[in-house]
């Protein structure tokens, strides 16, 4: 992440780099600060609908997914790293 990158939408500087991933028939955002090992049953990938939007001036192209879910990933699978920057440690 680019330190200090911030929404384009509300301009919160609360952001995590990811990509794309179509796991099956499964299609979702997965954060690149995860964990390596992890004991977990959920998957890693937080669901995005199918879609999205783009500005035909720049290419920026935009979904939504839910924050709240994407909060709980990073807080259950994130390093320790993601969690501090976004204050998701335990007792936070």
């Amino acid at each position: 992440m680019a330190e200090g990158e911030q929404c384009p939408r509300c301009g919160q500087a609360l952001v995590v780099q990811g990509s794309f991933s179509t796991r099956g028939v499964r299609f979702g955002f997965r954060p690149e600060e995860l964990r390596l090992f992890s004991l977990s049953l959920q998957f890693p990938e937080v669901p995005v609908p199918g879609t999205a939007a783009a500005c035909v001036a720049c290419g920026l192209v935009w979904t939504e997914l839910d924050a709240a879910v994407l909060r709980q990933k990073l807080h259950d699978l994130g390093n320790e790293d993601v969690r501090q920057r976004l204050g998701l440690l335990e007792g936070d």
